[in-house]
């Protein structure tokens, strides 16, 4: 054991909500090494599909423009071994950053280094879980998913650890890596939506007799604890929107795509962009996010697909009834009315620490899974022992490996009919729903994905007169009574997976004109056809709105209402792009237009008040004179477009006026759950919105910046590999409707909004002609993260300028692209 105080400075609090939500991404991974040697120099020309004479891998590679990779191979660990390859190149410090921290060792290595999350991941990446995923792989995918590992290792022997990205060069982390450290990647990605959240209430929770284990003791403060937050489990503050817009919608009578995920710009979760060709058996192009082997988001010939984070909850709590005396022991009432009593196992996990020395944890298990440190969840409820209770949890996707397999089947779809049945087979999806569409012209919604089997009877007869079951749930936390054997998941007969739903009761919905979603439940994908009668847990809320019919009615997200209306506009032409159905251009035009839903339903309201009274209330007493910003306000055109003046005073004065989804007196006219998109609305003008404005006001006067200044003045990336030149943003908060989320800290001391730390990633614009696919495309950040390589900010640039590029599939449009020879790499 070491000394606790020469680590004490490199802690991370363990049980703030930066801890619990700073953990969680869509892949992690494990560190180790291939040992692969004697490889094979790379060349220009010859065929990458035909391996030499005693090569185990062999691909193709040819970059076009802005970095794109083109990968041929024969077989699958070739496309595997050229896409690691060509990955490492532009990004293998966040690949080799994360292979650290889900393998549990962020303390051993980084500064960062967090012994909460060391402690869960070493346990939850154990052997014997990464052995389990590995045997339920098919061959396809376990070649791939070799022939990535030693594609990336192969890079870091031939350009050498001291001469990589310099952000992480000559690290001692960064290392060749194995399909053991992939598998440690996958692993973690599956807990995004579930146990990923919960590390901290994970790692402290410890029974009332227990000392405090040494990773207890060594967090930094105990006591300031917040309330715990669902909205980045319930996606309340992303912005992934997606349109499948059918025949009878568009010009040429296909299907039409837009899919934009928003996500982090750095770390786990950022995408890459390449093309995968495997003749006669795969043709896919689009992006995967760091150490998927296929595209995660993408198209074909026939079909193409988004993915946006659904509402549906991959996790329940349980609440045990411990016995009398003993907090280590619960009672189980079996389903035959036994009356049981079970252990909580005590599973010690040792850390390594910087200097060769460790530190061991603890991780307590029920037989459900891992229990939790519920008062750190919501600080109303009872600390393990108190009222006799403790509580564990249970996540559906911890226990899901089919996620490549399902992202495979879904890049060989050839219609939106076989998605639907490849996606309800394999039921692999971790958190996520799926938008696409097909040359035949189909639209597809569906969250066909791994949800636990708790039917809405089930549900309500398992927190039933249960307070602490019923404050969770009216805080969208689902937690059912862990007593009794009736609240156990059920199992359906066309489940791949013990206590999830199967494909046959899961929503989806296929449409001959139109489906969208920004991150709302099933329940609103077209005004038409609501889909109702699921489980709860598919839902945001759990418990019903007050007074709706059923339970998904519950008002939408502005950000979707803005989605609908934006379709509803342009099928009128109310728009003013022309004519009344879709074509490539007026969809880009419809999605990059950054109108402020907000601002369309209440700025008239507020202007209204500052003309009548522009003198506003200010919280440290006194007021402001409006007048000009109500001048400003007046003229701004309500979208957030890089010239749009007065779009920053607008969203301050929103960000400070107190309104939620679900707040239920911010608005005259009330939610009408037959008229979603249009309610509620008439904002109601109190002293707490003319404090608002009022406030926002000062913010901008005290920081010297104009407030007719232009967006794209305040609201910037930075190139950092081009002596820091400023590129601006377009887009703003999902909060304020904005179709086009980018957002960040800010405003900060200058007024600026940068960076841009979460905003728009892999946007695609999709539909068919006779030849095949017409994508135009972005990256929003670029290809890659190592700022020395020209694929860094190029695309940045395009998307500030809203100038798509036509992505190549076509060996004739890949050959007119490209930028380099074609590269032949085996080994």
């Amino acid at each position: 054991m070491t000394d606790l105080r020469l680590v004490r400075r490199h802690l991370v609090v363990l049980i703030t909500v930066a801890a619990l939500f700073g953990l969680s991404g869509c892949l992690g991974g494990s560190s180790g090494s291939s040992g692969n040697s004697g490889a094979e120099g790379g060349g220009g020309g010859g065929d990458g599909g035909t391996p030499s004479p005693g090569a185990t891998y062999s691909a193709e590679v040819q970059r076009t423009t802005f970095g794109i990779p083109h990968i041929t191979a024969q077989d699958y660990k070739g496309l595997g071994y050229g896409l690691g390859y060509s990955f490492a190149e532009d990004n293998i410090c966040s690949l080799a950053r994360e292979i650290v921290v889900a393998s549990g060792q962020s303390m051993r290595y980084l500064p960062d280094g967090n012994v909460a999350s060391d402690i869960f991941y070493t346990w939850y990446n154990s052997q014997a879980q990464r052995d389990r995923f590995l045997r339920a792989q098919s061959r396809d995918v376990l070649d791939a998913i070799e022939g990535y590992a030693a594609g990336y290792s192969r890079y870091l022997r031939d350009t050498g650890v001291d001469s990589i990205d310099p952000e992480c060069a000559g690290q001692p982390w960064v290392r060749e890596i194995s399909v053991d450290d992939l598998l440690a990647v996958y692993g973690k990605g599956n807990l995004r939506g579930g146990l990923s959240n919960f590390v901290g209430p994970i790692v402290a929770a410890a029974p009332p007799s227990a000392a405090p284990s040494a990773a207890r003791t060594m967090s930094v403060d105990q006591t300031a604890t917040p309330a715990f937050d669902m909205t980045t489990i319930n996606v309340m503050d992303g912005g992934s929107n997606a349109y499948a817009l059918g025949g009878s919608v568009t010009e040429n009578g296909r299907g039409m795509l837009y899919g934009n995920p928003h996500e982090p710009w750095d770390g786990v979760q950022r995408f890459y962009e390449f093309h995968l060709t495997l003749p006669g058996k795969l043709d896919v192009m689009g992006v995967g996010q760091q150490g998927q082997p296929f595209v995660n988001i993408g198209f074909n010939k026939d079909i193409a697909w988004s993915h946006t984070v659904s509402t549906a909850k991959r996790f329940t709590l349980y609440q045990l009834r411990l016995v009398d005396g003993d907090p280590l022991k619960y009672v189980y009432v079996d389903s035959q009315g036994v009356e049981q009593v079970r252990d909580i196992e005590r599973v010690p996990v040792t850390i390594q620490l910087p200097g060769e020395q460790t530190l061991t944890g603890a991780i307590h298990l029920s037989h459900y899974g891992p229990m939790v440190a519920v008062n750190l969840i919501n600080q109303s409820l009872p600390a393990w022992g108190g009222n006799n209770l403790a509580f564990a949890i249970r996540d559906a996707a911890s226990e899901n490996p089919r996620g490549i397999e399902q992202w495979l089947a879904m890049n060989k779809a050839t219609s939106v009919e076989d998605l639907v049945d490849t996606l309800q087979e394999i039921v692999g999806l971790p958190f996520v729903n799926t938008i696409a569409t097909d040359r035949f012209g189909k639209a597809l919604y569906a969250d066909i994905s791994t949800v636990p089997n708790v039917t809405a009877a089930q549900f309500n007869q398992c927190i039933a007169n249960q307070p602490a079951l019923l404050a969770l749930a009216s805080a969208d936390l689902p937690a059912l009574d862990g007593s009794r054997a009736v609240c156990e998941w059920g199992n359906d007969a066309d489940s791949p997976q013990r206590g999830i739903f199967g494909g046959g009761n899961l929503p989806y919905l296929v449409r001959d004109d139109y489906v969208a979603n920004s991150n709302d439940s099933y329940w609103f994908s077209n005004p038409d056809q609501p889909l109702t009668g699921y489980s709860p847990l598919l839902r945001r809320r759990l418990l019903p709105f007050p007074g709706a019919s059923t339970g998904e009615a519950v008002p939408l997200l502005l950000r979707t209402r803005m989605a609908f209306q934006q379709i509803a506009d342009r099928l009128d032409g109310s728009d003013g792009l022309g004519g009344t159905r879709f074509n490539l251009d007026q969809l880009q035009d419809v999605v990059y237009g950054n109108r402020s839903y907000a601002a369309e339903l209440v700025l008239d309201d507020v202007l209204d008040d500052c003309m009548q009274n522009p003198l506003m209330p200010l919280k440290a007493g006194g007021a402001i004179n409006a007048s000009q910003a109500c001048v400003v306000l007046n003229d701004w055109d309500r979208r957030n477009n890089l010239e749009s003046r007065g779009a920053h005073l607008f969203r301050e004065f929103w960000r400070n006026v107190a309104f939620t989804e679900t707040t239920e007196n911010a608005f005259r006219i009330p939610f009408d759950e037959a008229d979603p998109i249009n309610t509620p609305s008439g904002l109601i003008i109190n002293a707490g919105t003319r404090q608002a404005l009022g406030e926002a006001i000062k913010l901008f006067q005290d920081r010297g910046v104009a407030l007719d200044a232009t967006l794209g003045e305040l609201q910037y990336v930075v190139d950092a590999g081009a002596n820091d030149e400023r590129i601006p943003m377009h887009g703003g908060l999902g909060r304020e409707g904005i179709f086009n989320v980018a957002q960040g800290p800010g405003p900060d001391s200058n007024g600026a909004y940068t960076p841009i730390s979460t905003g728009p990633t892999y946007m695609q614009s999709v539909t068919f002609d006779e030849q095949g696919p017409v994508v135009e495309a972005l990256l929003a950040f670029s290809q890659a993260a190592d700022i020395t390589r020209p694929f860094h900010r190029d695309q940045t640039r395009r998307y500030s300028a809203k100038d798509w590029i036509r992505l190549p599939f076509s060996p004739a449009e890949i050959a007119a692209q490209a930028i380099s020879e074609k590269r032949v790499l085996r080994e």
